[in-house]
């Protein structure tokens, strides 16, 4: 038997845990909740001009496509008001204040 007397220490016992409470939304939350914000004001545009080119299409009429180019030209200044208000860095790279 040895000399020095060893006792077991869980793991759990041998270092402090610090809790720390999260606040505001996760990481996932704000890309999934800007992915929605993205998939929604750009997509419907999108769908609108697709619907228009099959009328087009379908009743053989040339003038749907005026609705399908002002959906496209719609299209493109909600791409740039997306892309303009977009903050996905800046909120999850703001440092936590507990820190």
């Amino acid at each position: 038997m040895s000399a020095a007397a060893t006792e077991a220490v869980s793991v759990s016992d041998a270092i402090p845990v610090h809790a720390v409470a999260h606040k505001g939304p996760s990481t996932f939350e704000i890309e999934a909740a800007e992915q929605r914000r993205w998939m929604t004001w750009f997509g419907i545009p999108a769908l609108i001009a697709a619907f228009f080119l099959g009328v087009t299409f379908a009743t053989d009429e040339a003038w749907w496509l005026g609705l399908v180019i002002t959906a496209i030209v719609l299209d493109i200044f909600v791409l740039v008001w997306l892309a303009m208000t977009s903050d996905t860095n800046g909120l999850i790279g703001e440092p936590s204040s507990g820190h």
